[in-house]
């Protein structure tokens, strides 16, 4: 009963000082989201601590990204301290070409291993949405790449209520990627890579801890998602159609929009045959994505996405489908993530269905003309063969305090019965 008590007040404090520090930081949010006017933006503690700093030189048109004090020294029960510097540099030309380098140099204290990596991207045609991207080297990555997870989040659960959310392992790898437009509407990504995966666990001070869970996660599917170390050669695709997409730039990275259904095949193939490759699978996915109005006073975000494995000759779980599960209090929105989910629990390599929908009611004043917030209700669907049917239920308030707040409470089910509840607090960028 004590230790429940304790981790609702620790809880506690982390929303509020969430709230107080990212409240003077919220306007600086949106004006550091691409490169502008000014040569150099104010740089607080908000900015050092949350949102990253971003410095402009608009008379080379080039800017320099650092990101947030969490993500430069992390900390979690693998690696102990780390310290990640890394910066992204992107010089940008007048024809809306592009072009990035990310490198990153990472050294855990705790289990004294040192680990480099570079990425590259070259926006070469806007006209067809052409993007070429080239990265490798050794990194530490969480089993889902995809993962809701920040540093920030998982430092604070770990060492302050002993809730190791944080699940990783060690990828030595090179990759290309490629997108461009084959033909009007369409978006082909193709990306092929050549990886070594190596287990990791956590340190030994961890590990006989009992307080803390295993570097393992839980699995209704798997016993033990334990692996062994392994080489990874992935061929992928993803074929987009949208009426009348644009890309868009956001938060530094390309974002593909438009005002009509998005409907994306994914396909990956893992094959053995080359390469020195050990796992073999096929797997295939449809999603349907649209973001639509409703008459004057509202609007509604869909996502719904069908998957399965066509062969799973040999696969480890980092191959598992996994989904975009949130156990921690604060964090951003999307419409393909869920509020309630272990990051886990449901990963699967059998069929699944995702369904979201989020119901947006038009800004309201009913106080005052300035009073701009807009309530909204949200529906999430999950099923795998393992886990049953699973959904989330939930309303809340966006647009509060300034900038892009929201806050949430919602409600968890499996199989009819109810299962959780939790709060959310986050950014909501449209």
């Amino acid at each position: 009963m004590k230790s429940t008590v304790s981790k609702s007040i620790v809880k506690g404090i982390q929303v509020v000082f969430i709230l107080f520090a990212q409240l003077i930081w919220a306007q600086n949010t949106q004006e550091s989201q691409e490169p502008r006017a000014s040569k150099t933006d104010k740089i607080g503690i908000p900015n050092i601590l949350f949102s990253g700093i971003l410095l402009k030189n608009t008379e080379k048109n080039r800017t320099w990204y650092i990101p947030n004090a969490f993500e430069l020294f992390p900390a979690n029960t693998v690696e102990g301290f780390v310290v990640n510097p890394q910066v992204r540099f992107t010089q940008n030309y007048e024809s809306g070409r592009f072009f990035s380098l990310n490198p990153n140099l990472r050294y855990g204290f705790g289990n004294e291993r040192f680990q480099a990596q570079l990425k590259s991207r070259y926006y070469y045609s806007p006209k067809n949405f052409g993007l070429l991207e080239l990265s490798g080297g050794r990194t530490v990555e969480q089993l889902y790449d995809e993962s809701t997870l920040s540093a920030f989040n998982n430092t604070l659960s770990t060492f302050a209520l002993n809730e190791n959310l944080l699940k990783i392992y060690e990828r030595t790898y090179v990759e290309l990627g490629h997108t461009f437009s084959p033909v009007k509407d369409f978006l082909l990504t193709t990306n092929v890579s050549w990886n070594e995966r190596n287990p990791l666990e956590n340190l030994t001070k961890y590990e006989e801890n009992e307080d803390f869970t295993s570097n393992n996660p839980e699995n209704f599917e798997l016993d033990d998602t334990a692996f062994t170390r392994n080489n990874a050669v992935l061929v992928e695709g993803k074929l987009r159609w949208q009426l009348g997409h644009q890309m868009v730039r956001q938060r530094g990275e390309l974002v593909s929009k438009g005002k009509y259904p998005a409907l994306t095949l994914s396909y990956i193939n893992a094959t053995d045959a080359i390469l020195g490759g050990d796992v073999s699978f096929q797997k295939l996915a449809f999603s349907v994505q649209d973001d639509f109005e409703i008459g004057d006073y509202s609007f509604g975000k869909a996502f719904v996405e069908v998957g399965d494995f066509l062969s799973q000759d040999n696969l480890t779980f980092v191959d598992f489908n996994h989904f975009k599960g949130k156990e921690t209090v604060y964090g951003t929105y999307d419409i393909d993530q869920f509020q309630l989910l272990e990051y886990y629990q449901n990963s699967t390599a059998d069929f699944y269905v995702q369904a979201h929908y989020e119901h947006y009611f038009r800004p309201f004043y009913f106080i005052y003309d300035e009073l701009n917030y807009r309530p909204v209700a949200g529906i999430r669907y999950l099923y795998t063969e393992a886990g049953g049917h699973y959904a989330e239920l939930g309303i809340g308030m966006d647009k509060m305090f300034s900038g892009n707040w929201r806050v949430d409470l919602y409600n968890s089910f499996r199989d009819g019965e109810h299962e959780s509840f939790g709060v959310r607090v986050g950014l909501n960028f449209d």
